[in-house]
């Protein structure tokens, strides 16, 4: 079923349920969700395992760096 959804939509990737994990984790992530948050949302014990299945965007990271570092104001 998954194959037939990803073809009729013209992805021209490689695309498991796992995918949609790992986008979903990373979404949320991105959307400054607390990561435990997700880690419950993913059914994970360890919060390594949901450190994992994220991923951290460079723009996202130098975005919190420029709005949140401590001493972004000097």
């Amino acid at each position: 079923m998954l194959r037939r959804i990803v073809a009729a939509s013209g992805v021209n990737k490689h695309v498991t349920p796992h995918t949609f994990r790992h986008t979903f984790a990373t979404l949320l992530l991105e959307e400054d969700v607390d990561v435990r948050y997700i880690q419950n949302l993913l059914g994970h014990s360890s919060i390594a395992t949901t450190q994992i299945n994220t991923h951290v965007n460079p723009s996202k990271q130098r975005q919190i760096l420029e709005t949140k570092h401590p001493r972004r104001r000097i």
